[in-house]
Parts: C-alpha cells; structure tokens; sequence
C-alpha cells in the first residue's frame, strides 16, 4: 500500500485505529508530520452529535501533528497565556468554509495554553466573507472576537507601506502585523483555477491586499510563496487545521457542488509546505477516481508549493514527510 492508498483507505476503514505506528521507515525518518483525523459517518449524524465528533476529531489531529499525547499538552507547547491569537479562515466560498465546529474545537483547545477568548480573533479578508459563511462578526464582548480585515464591525485595515518579498509587493492586515501575536491558518482543500490548488499557503492570500494583481501572473507563483515568507507570518503562524470533511476537487475557488467529495476528515500540521504536499497528493488520487488529470498537468498547475519548499519554509518531500492517520 503506497501512501495515496493509505489516505483514502484510513477514510473507507473508519472504525479501525490507525496511528503512527503504521509510518512506513521513509515517512518515519521525516521531521515534518501531517496528522489526519478521519470519521466516515459525520453525514448521517445530528449536527449536535457531529459537532461533538468534529471537536474530537480536531482535538486528535492537534495532538498528533505536535506528537503530543494530549491537545492539551499540544498547545501549551505552541501558545502562551499572554498570546494573541489570529485565526485565519478561508471563507470566499461560503458554501465550503471552515465549519463553526471546527473553530469552535481550535477556540476551545487555544483555551488549553491559558489563552482567553478575548485574546482569539477569527478573521477573513472582509467581514462580509465571514458573515456570509456563517459567522456572527463582533469586536467586543467575551470573545472570540470576529471581524475582517475590511468591513463595519472593526475595519484594522492594511499596512500603508508595502512588503516586498522577492518578486512580490504586498500590504499586509493589520490584524496579523500589529493585532495577533501568534496565528493558526484554517483552510479549506480546493482545486484553484489560478493556482492549481489552495490550502494552506494559499489561504493568506486573504491576509494582503491585493491578490488579485498575482491571479495571472505565472498561476500565482512565486506571488504565494512570497507571502508565506513575509516575517509576519513566518514567524506567527504556529499551527495548520485544515476543515477537510468536504473537499472541492475541480472547478474552484468559487463554490461548485457538482466537484465536492464528502472526506470526513480534520489535518493539522505545523508545516504548511508538507501539509500542502499532502493535499495536492489526496486531490490528485480524488481526481483520477473521476477520470480528471492530476494537478500538475493543469494549465497552471500548482508551482507555488514547490517554491515555498525552496524557500526552506518546509518539507515538500513526501518521503520525508510523516503521516499519521487516525480513525476518530
């Protein structure tokens, strides 16, 4: 069994416990480790009943992308009491955004380190993005605070003065230059017209001002690696959850319900390259169950990852990435 075969066969096997006891000696002899945590059942539950799965699936996956034996030691290895954390959603799709249950779950185990939820920001490029994925935008109150980099509710806004990372010029929010002091990025898996693919580098996209001036230029790459180095986010991002219980594999980034696959799963990694390493592997196997070429034969395939790996902000070597798949 190679390592495609064994993603998609943690999800049909849901039930069994699978750990990283099963790292073949290549994926073992990595650093960087990509932890899924899969339930093949999560459709036909009540919400209640899934929402309490979600949140132990992503407590699961926590644990096991910081090889910790609990996420409560997890996160006390990544945050302290005195953080600011920043949640980065993706939500310009609103109909496949990171489900409120999963957050919730990140909210909960930040909780953990001694973070108050005061000190929790979940945001989006705009707050209309978060609104219409479901969530309530708020600036006061107990927390988590919730608002975008634009919109009514707050309005931060970006940096006046650009960043200028190898080829690429940007203005960074200011939510994560001059509000957070540590970030949890919480993508979804698309397929991405522009730029192969999106997940976890992708996604800060909608933390600078101007994507759009990169859609066209050479799909997105270096323009996403480039971001990803800024010493904002370099330094801040501590953590990758990524909501993985429906993936779009074709006709992305806007919603299109004719290319979602139910996945069931949660996958958190510290290490956005190896995650994202990951993911084009599943969308690529997804893919061709439904006659599609993979990624990397698109127009504009997914480059942008290989170039953050050569960037050094990762692991884009399967063979030295370790993958750890649990049943929850």
């Amino acid at each position: 069994m190679d390592r495609r075969d064994f993603l998609k066969t943690g999800l049909v096997a849901a039930g069994a416990s699978l750990g990283p006891g099963l790292l073949t000696p290549a994926q073992a002899a990595g650093g960087a480790v990509v932890a899924v945590a899969q339930n093949a059942g999560l459709e036909q539950m009540e919400e209640a009943v899934a929402a309490e799965v979600i949140r132990r699936m992503t407590f699961t996956a926590i644990a096991d992308a910081v090889q910790a034996p609990s996420v409560q030691e997890a996160v006390k290895q990544l945050f302290k009491p005195t953080d600011v954390v920043a949640l980065k959603l993706n939500c310009i799709a609103p109909e496949i955004s990171p489900q409120p249950a999963v957050v919730n779950a990140v909210v909960e185990a930040l909780t953990f380190a001694g973070v108050d939820k005061k000190n929790v920001i979940i945001f989006d490029k705009e707050d209309r993005d978060l609104t219409a994925a479901g969530y309530t935008c708020t600036a006061t109150g107990p927390g988590p605070m919730v608002y975008g980099t634009v919109g009514p509710t707050k309005n931060p806004g970006y940096e006046d003065r650009f960043t200028e990372q190898g080829q690429t010029a940007f203005c960074l929010s200011k939510i994560v230059t001059r509000e957070a002091t540590a970030i949890v990025n919480i993508p979804v898996i698309k397929q991405h017209t522009f730029a192969g693919m999106t997940c976890a580098l992708k996604n800060h996209f909608g933390s600078i001002h101007n994507p759009e001036d990169f859609h066209y230029i050479g799909g997105c790459n270096p323009a996403v690696a480039d971001v990803n180095l800024a010493p904002a986010l370099r330094q801040k991002q501590r953590l990758c959850v990524v909501d993985g219980i429906y993936l779009q594999y074709e006709g992305g980034p806007s919603y299109n319900a004719a290319y979602v696959d139910y996945y069931g799963s949660i996958i958190a990694s510290r290490d956005p390259v190896a995650l994202d390493t990951e993911i084009i592997i599943l969308l690529d196997m997804i893919r061709k169950q439904h006659d599609l070429p993979p990624l990397g034969e698109a127009i504009r395939p997914p480059k942008h990852v290989a170039t953050a790996a050569s960037y050094g902000l990762g692991c884009g070597d399967p063979a030295q990435i370790r993958l750890a798949v649990r049943s929850v």
